[in-house]
């Protein structure tokens, strides 16, 4: 056999070094992966199966115990006072507006936006050349009017004699009496009178005054001016005018009544300073969107207050002679106040008075070991409380 053909055995082995194809080694990472992917998948859902039947069980130790702090209130002697901001208001303001038609000679210093003048002090004067000129005439006719009648009734004098010589005993006819005539002349010196008169009231209108202590809102009067008759220049207002509206609930003004006439005391924010006032009245219906009464004091003396000022008001009302003083914070839903009866919380339903200054007055009631004046989310009768504060409450002191 020729040497080039011999085969040997060694040849047919695999050869452990030579690398394995490509494609050969991905399929066995895959195969990898996929094994231990399933792995872990079983030993997670083990883990959370094994668990949820393992949970501990909770058992119930009973309702917890509350802690609160509680209040014991004395029936005494409790007067009523409401506490309300309010506004400063005009009641009515003057329309400077002139009588007559003219041009302005003088206008006061004080006519002028925040102004302040005296009653009858002179705001505004109006050229009155042409009116006393029409004053002049209006007076001159008048005396000629009188003049007319004079000679008339002296005239009907005469002719009554000349009647009673020529026909004695007779009645003498109005004509020749000259009744017609006299009267007319009598209307000619009314009507002369009339326009006398009517030149002294526009002379006396050519001066524009206020019969009271004012102050100006507003103005637009100058020297030199026209001014137009029944046309609004400005405006004033009375300083007795002012007046303060406060917004109170529906409760307040119950508790109130009667509110006309009560005694109040008002005062500027920031100051310390009581301006005496009282209740001069109450709208007749509430306001019907906020649901709220209208109450309107009036201030005893100005004090400077001006209009749309914000101010603070306290009014006196009645006395209650047996009441509890609550803090507001002890009022729950349905107007009920808790109390603590034999280590556990009861509702308490009590007649209401009044709630004002965060503090309600009511009728006494049955407090059992204390009202509990810490908040409580969803209260329930019957709920264990354990009290770790007592106050008392006498009248209007916590």
């Amino acid at each position: 056999m020729p040497a080039d053909t011999i085969h040997h055995p060694l040849e047919d082995l695999p050869r452990l070094s030579e690398p394995a194809p490509k494609d050969t080694r991905l399929r066995g990472l895959i195969q990898v992966g996929l094994v231990a992917g399933t792995l872990a998948a079983g030993l997670g859902l083990n883990a959370i199966l094994s668990t949820g039947s393992s949970a501990p069980q909770i058992k119930s130790a009973g309702p917890a115990v509350l802690s609160v702090q509680v209040i014991r209130p004395e029936a005494q002697a409790s007067p009523l006072k409401v506490s309300e901001h309010g506004t400063v208001e005009v009641r009515n303001a003057i329309e400077l507006s002139p009588q007559i038609a003219g041009r302005v000679v003088y206008v006061s210093p004080n006519l002028a936006s925040g102004g302040s003048f005296k009653a009858g002090e002179v705001l505004f004067r109006i050229d009155d050349a042409d009116i006393r000129a029409e004053l002049s005439r209006a007076r001159a006719e008048v005396s000629a009017a009188q003049a007319d009648l004079l000679v008339e009734r002296a005239e009907a004098e005469l002719a009554r004699r000349e009647w009673a010589m020529v026909n004695p005993g007779q009645a003498i006819p109005p004509l020749v009496a000259r009744e017609p005539q006299t009267v007319r002349a009598e209307a000619a010196v009314e009507v002369a009178e009339a326009a006398l008169a009517d030149a002294q009231l526009r002379l006396s209108r050519v001066e524009v005054r206020m019969p009271f202590d004012g102050r100006v809102l507003a103005t637009s009067v100058e020297v030199g001016q026209t001014l137009n008759a029944g046309q609004s220049y400005g405006r004033v207002y009375n300083q007795q005018d002012l007046e303060i509206s406060l917004a109170v609930t529906a409760r307040a003004l119950a508790a109130l009544d009667p509110a006309v006439g009560r005694q109040a005391v008002v005062q500027r924010q920031g100051q310390t300073d009581g301006i005496p006032a009282s209740v001069s009245r109450v709208d007749a219906n509430l306001d019907p969107q906020t649901r709220l009464a209208r109450l309107v004091l009036t201030p005893n003396s100005d004090a400077g207050l001006l209009p749309g000022e914000f101010i603070e008001a306290d009014i006196i009302g009645p006395v209650f002679e047996n009441a509890f003083r609550l803090p507001e914070r002890t009022l729950s839903e349905n107007l009920t106040v808790w109390v603590v009866e034999n280590g556990a919380l009861a509702p308490r339903l009590p007649d209401i008075l009044s709630i004002e200054d965060d503090l309600l007055a009511t009728e006494p009631f049955d407090t059992a070991e204390g009202v509990v004046v810490s908040p409580l989310i969803d209260p329930h009768p019957g709920t264990p409380v354990k009290i770790v504060g007592q106050y008392a409450a006498k009248g209007t002191t916590l």
